[in-house]
């Protein structure tokens, strides 16, 4: 009889926890709606644990803004507007620095300079302190891609690194000698710029299509340091087939190494979309999975041609994709992976997924994977309800929740801010869209949020081509 009582509690209990991980299912929500703003690039967490990032402008009246937001987006604050004097569209995310400021790029110089190449910029998590510490040098002409030539760097779109000698260590899409892009490092004061490297010169001709260089071009990613003394990377172009490098360079620009040259790629008869073996178009940065290894994604290529992940030693000696994307389980991912605090890898997808029905769509993906490949799945499939065309490195702010940027939808129209929980809990965030009260009138909003949000019909911003 106690064998009995025994076997029938094992079963409860056995009952009882599959009651409670039915309970668990995870949960996306949204933390910020976004207005007549996008989101852009990666966020940062400050040292009062608040998410920091940055928004493009969608009207003529601002150059773009820095924000902050509570995790739970109880607290949503407008830390500066950039005026058209200042800097032009923000496109990388701000890093935290050990002054205890953040630090960020423009994408363009100010408003109505048709030759401006972007600024790098510093800000007090306050809001206090604005200043613009390094303009790019104007360009002085074009390579045959009508890309800038100039002295410094172009159209800078990735968030900076700081060395370990308290330098911002960063990268240009394009400028430099050759159009092609550049390397560089500056001192948090602005005083002290250097040139680490400018990609190659185009050896393709303008008929092909292709930029093609001996060493990369057009770095769109961050650099991400080595505890080797060398900045790993990568470019979205260049390289012997033009579909891009993964790179490594030294602290101080010496020792530049191509690790590994993505292939040629061959159009879909029926798609259209481009496919090889390896991936093409590598728009995010790297991750150091800390185990001597450092992984990525490419926008393109595979052999679906919806992009891959992939893993490269230290020294390039291999390359290995690790998943191709098919569409239903995402495509096109631009962003960075990030290795959660399970040693899992977790990243987004700006478009493919799945609907109810199981239909193929194209608002993006939440994934993961386990760092050698396999248990991969695709967690969630954006459908605008809370954002779609996801495109920033998710950050863990607490175990088993993560947060990103999603550049579009969401219940305002221009993006969100979200937030993904394995455990399913959710918040209810900032969607008032810049208005005291509407139809998505919930979680606590400030003055500041709505000098963000309300820009209304005063005109588009006249984006130049980049």
């Amino acid at each position: 009889m106690s064998r009995i009582r025994s076997a029938l509690a094992l079963v409860a209990l056995g009952l009882f926890a599959v009651a409670g991980h039915a309970q668990t299912t995870p949960a996306v929500s949204t933390i910020v709606a976004f207005s007549l703003s996008n989101p852009v690039g990666n966020l940062v967490k400050g040292a009062d644990g608040a998410l920091y990032g940055v928004a493009s402008p969608a009207t003529s009246v601002t150059g773009g803004v820095i924000y902050r937001t509570t995790v739970d987006g109880s607290d949503v604050r407008t830390l500066y507007q950039l005026k058209a004097d200042d800097a032009i569209s923000p496109a990388g995310g701000l890093v935290l620095a050990t002054d205890g400021l953040l630090y960020g790029t423009t994408k363009f110089g100010k408003a109505g300079e048709l030759n401006g190449s972007g600024s790098i910029f510093k800000i007090a998590a306050s809001g206090t302190g604005f200043a613009i510490i390094h303009r790019f040098a104007l360009s002085t002409s074009t390579n045959q891609d009508l890309s800038p030539i100039n002295t410094d760097g172009a159209y800078p779109e990735a968030e900076l690194v700081e060395g370990a000698d308290g330098y911002l260590y960063g990268a240009a899409r394009a400028g430099g000698p050759n159009g092609t892009g550049t390397i560089f490092k500056i001192s948090r004061d602005g005083t002290d710029f250097k040139l680490l490297r400018g990609f190659a010169a185009i050896t393709s001709t303008s008929a092909s299509g292709l930029t093609v260089t001996v060493d990369g071009a057009a770095p769109t990613g961050p650099l991400v340091a080595g505890t080797d003394n060398f900045f790993y990377g990568t470019t979205s172009q260049g390289g012997t087939n033009g579909r891009g490098v993964v790179f490594r360079i030294a602290f101080d620009g010496t020792g530049f190494q191509v690790l590994h040259q993505f292939s040629a790629t061959l159009a879909d008869a029926t798609t259209g979309l481009l496919e090889n073996a390896d991936g093409a178009t590598p728009l995010g940065g790297l991750v150091d999975g800390g185990d001597g290894f450092f992984y990525g994604t490419t926008a393109q290529g595979g052999t679906d041609g919806n992009g891959v992940l992939f893993v490269i030693p230290a020294d390039g000696s291999t390359f290995t994709v690790l998943h191709s994307f098919t569409g239903a389980d995402g495509a096109r991912p631009v962003a960075e992976l990030m290795v959660a605090s399970t040693g899992k890898l977790y990243g987004v997808t700006s478009a493919g997924g799945v609907d109810s029905a199981g239909t193929t769509t194209s608002s993006g993906t939440i994934f993961s994977m386990d760092r050698a490949g396999t248990n991969f799945a695709r967690l969630y499939s954006f459908d605008g309800k809370h954002g779609s065309l996801p495109s920033s490195k998710l950050l863990e702010t607490a175990t088993g929740v993560f947060v990103g940027a999603a550049a579009n939808s969401g219940s305002c129209s221009y993006g969100t801010v979200f937030r993904y929980s394995l455990a399913g809990d959710t918040v209810t965030g900032n969607v008032k869209c810049g208005q005291k009260k509407n139809s998505y009138n919930s979680g606590g909003g400030s003055a500041g949020f709505a000098v963000l949000l309300l820009f209304a019909s005063l005109g588009l911003v006249r984006r130049r081509a980049a």
